[in-house]
């Protein structure tokens, strides 16, 4: 029976790596053969630790199993496991670069045993060595580090694929936000580059106020469909020449919460801030504004930088009511209106990057 046990000629773990470091040579030509009889062909020994660490640091990604002594010379067993594992982590076989480890030990005392275990180890074989021990002992952990390893590479191929499910959805996502603002641009044709201007705009005053990048490059987007619930306005009052009367105001107002309802709720951020803005963009740091009467902080950043870039945008191009103004005359506007229409923080920031926001008007004419 204990032969056949030991003499396992299966070739279940063909590519299994096994590293046997004992200072004993006759226990690691002992402990190569049980090995070998597992069906395992690739087996390094070590009967000096201080190699086998050097071994084990650059090959740590492809062991599959470390059976090591702890009694030996220039270095214990708990040393190496120090040097090649400084935290521990042998154990936690999900690790990329994770194996189990099979002690050998002739100490009984639970304290060593608690030791190793805290070093790293996995399992313990006792001195004398039992060969049929041994044997099952490293067909059972060659089984968990199949299994962990298997669970890895299924977990990164998961990972991969939602990753590109994830960069499909936000790439659909993008497509459909810029469809929408080509269709709110194409129903208010009087605009030209308006949506497209805003949202640079924007996107420079993002980053002017500090904003995280991927935060900055949604503003952009999402800035762009700020007036997309003009697209339930009648065209009798949206392409109307001239000023509109109240009753026509008051209509056009309802924009926002168009808007907010042709947008509706969704767990994209980009949905989120596109909604934000267009709920927010046409209220007042006084409180003065609409829909809500919403003042200061209450009015969320993304609504209080598309208001600035929304007015400026309007302020320096051509509408049929109106010719462009001078820019220096738009800045002074802002001047003086800022903590009183529009965040002052957002206004010093179009300060700030008056350049770069002349450059945008320039290059991006209608």
């Amino acid at each position: 029976m204990q032969t056949s046990l030991l003499m396992n000629s299966s070739v279940d773990f063909p590519d299994a790596r096994v590293i046997i470091c004992d200072d004993s040579i006759t226990n690691v030509m002992f402990l190569s053969k049980i090995v070998e009889a597992q069906g395992i062909s690739y087996i390094n020994t070590f009967t000096d630790p201080r190699k086998a660490v050097a071994h084990l640091q650059e090959n740590k990604s492809t062991i599959s199993l470390l059976i090591l002594d702890i009694e030996m010379p220039h270095m214990s067993g708990f040393d190496v496991m120090r040097e090649i594992l400084p935290e521990g982590r042998a154990t936690d076989l999900s690790s990329q670069h994770a194996f189990p480890i099979l002690v050998i030990t002739g100490l009984l005392e639970t304290e060593t045993r608690h030791r190793a275990l805290q070093y790293g180890a996995s399992d313990f074989l006792n001195k004398p060595i039992d060969q049929v021990e041994v044997g099952l002992r490293v067909r059972n952990m060659l089984r968990i580090e199949r299994a962990y390893r298997l669970q890895a590479t299924l977990a990164q191929r998961m990972e991969k694929e939602v990753e590109r499910r994830t960069r499909q959805l936000n790439e659909a996502i993008d497509t459909l936000v810029n469809r929408l603002a080509l269709a709110g641009e194409l129903r208010d044709n009087e605009t030209g580059l308006h949506v497209a201007r805003v949202g640079r705009y924007s996107r420079l005053l993002a980053e002017e106020l500090g904003l995280p990048m991927d935060m900055c490059f949604m503003i952009e987007k999402a800035a762009q469909l700020h007036d997309i619930g003009k697209i339930g306005i009648p065209d009798s009052i949206l392409h109307k020449q001239g000023l509109l009367d109240d009753a026509e105001r008051a209509v056009m107002q309802t924009h926002t919460d168009k808007g907010v309802a042709l947008l509706g709720e969704h767990d994209s951020l980009l949905i989120q801030i596109a909604v934000s803005i267009a709920a927010g963009h046409h209220e007042r740091w006084d409180g003065s504004g609409y829909p809500r009467g919403l003042a200061q902080q209450a009015i969320p950043i993304e609504a209080c930088i598309v208001a600035v870039a929304d007015v400026f945008d309007a302020l320096t191009t051509f509408r049929p009511y109106k010719d462009p103004w001078p820019t220096d005359k738009v800045f002074e506007f802002f001047r003086e209106r800022a903590a009183t229409e529009f965040s002052p923080d957002v206004v010093m920031a179009l300060l700030r990057r008056r350049e770069d926001v002349l450059a945008v008007l320039e290059h991006m004419q209608d």
